[in-house]
C-alpha cells in the first residue's frame, strides 16, 4: 500500500477509535435528569405507582386484601388532587430492605413507605415535608419479664427489620445485642412469640398499632428518639416533582386539620405521639 494512502487508513481508523471511546463513556457518565419526568410519566398513564408497606398498622397494611392505613388514606387525597380520581393508584409492596431498590429502578414513582428522612439519604434521595413523627421502640409477649427498656437489651436476641432506624440504633447504642434481621413484621412478632427472640425493636408508631391488634405483646420502656425521626415520601433524587406536589399537600392538610383528623381516625386519639 502506497505511504499516503497507509497514512490515511491509520489516520482513519485511529479517529473512528476515538469516536468510539468517546460514544462509550458518554452512555457510562451519568445522564442529566429532567425534573418533571415522572410527574409527567404519572400524568401521562392516569396512575401513580407507589411502593407502600403492607405490614405495617396502622400506616399501611392489609385489611382482607386492600391496602388501607393511614399513609394509603393519605395516596387517596393525593391521588384526587393530582389526578382526579382518589382510586388511581397502583399499590406496590415493599420492605424497609428492598424500597429504595424499587424506587431507583423505576419499579415506583415513589415511596410512601414510612422512610425516615436522614441526613445521609438527602444526598441520595429527594424528600417531601414530613408527614409523621416517631422514635423506636421495644415489643415483648406479654408474659416476658426482665426487658424494661434499652438497657435490658444487652445479650439478648433482639428482631430488628433490615435497613431499618431501629437496627441502627441497637448497633450503636446496644451493641451486644444480638440482631435477628428478619424483612416482616409477622415473622418478627412470630419470632418473639416463639421464643426464638427475647424482643422486637421497630418503630413506636408501629409497635403501638400491634399492642392494639395483638392482646399477648406489650411495648415497654420509652420511645426512643422521638421528634429527631421524621419520615416523607421519598423521590429519585432530583426527580423530586411528586414529593415536592406532597409537601404542598402536607401543608395544606396540617392548616385545615385534615392529617390530625386523619391521624385521630387510626390511632385513637394518641394522633399528638405522631404528627409532625
Amino acid at each position: 500500500m502506497p505511504g499516503a494512502l497507509l497514512y490515511m487508513f491509520s489516520r482513519t481508523r485511529a479517529v473512528s477509535a476515538i469516536v468510539a471511546l468517546g460514544a462509550a463513556v458518554a452512555l457510562l457518565a451519568p445522564q442529566p435528569v429532567v425534573a418533571e419526568d415522572t410527574m409527567a410519566a404519572i400524568k401521562a398513564r392516569g396512575k401513580m405507582i407507589v411502593g407502600v408497606k403492607a405490614d405495617y398498622p396502622p400506616f399501611g397494611f392489609l385489611d382482607n386484601g386492600k391496602n388501607v392505613g393511614i399513609e394509603i388514606d393519605l395516596l387517596h387525597m393525593i391521588a384526587k388532587d393530582m389526578l382526579g380520581n382518589a382510586d388511581a393508584i397502583e399499590f406496590v409492596p415493599v420492605v424497609s430492605a428492598n424500597r429504595f431498590q424499587y424506587l431507583n429502578t423505576n419499579k415506583v414513582d415513589f415511596l410512601m413507605s414510612t422512610v425516615t428522612i436522614t441526613a445521609a439519604r438527602k444526598q441520595v434521595i429527594d424528600f417531601s415535608q414530613p408527614y409523621m413523627k416517631s422514635g423506636w421502640g421495644i415489643m415483648v409477649k406479654r408474659s416476658a419479664q426482665g426487658i424494661n427498656d434499652a438497657q435490658d437489651l444487652g445479650g439478648k436476641t433482639v428482631v430488628v427489620v433490615p435497613g431499618s432506624t431501629g437496627e441502627a440504633a441497637l448497633k450503636t447504642q446496644v451493641p451486644t445485642a444480638n440482631l435477628l434481621r428478619l424483612p416482616q413484621t409477622s415473622e418478627g412478632l412470630q419470632a418473639v412469640s416463639q421464643g426464638r427472640a427475647d424482643a422486637f425493636v421497630q418503630d413506636a408508631a408501629l409497635l403501638y398499632g400491634l399492642e392494639r391488634s395483638n392482646p399477648g405483646f406489650k411495648v415497654v420502656g420509652q420511645s426512643h428518639d422521638d421528634g429527631d425521626v421524621l419520615i416523607g415520601a421519598a423521590c429519585r433524587k432530583g426527580d423530586s416533582a411528586p414529593c415536592d406536589f406532597i409537601t404542598k399537600e402536607v401543608v395544606k392538610w396540617t392548616k385545615n386539620g385534615v392529617l390530625k383528623k386523619t391521624y385521630h381516625k387510626w390511632l385513637y386519639g394518641a394522633e399528638s405521639r405522631f404528627m409532625p
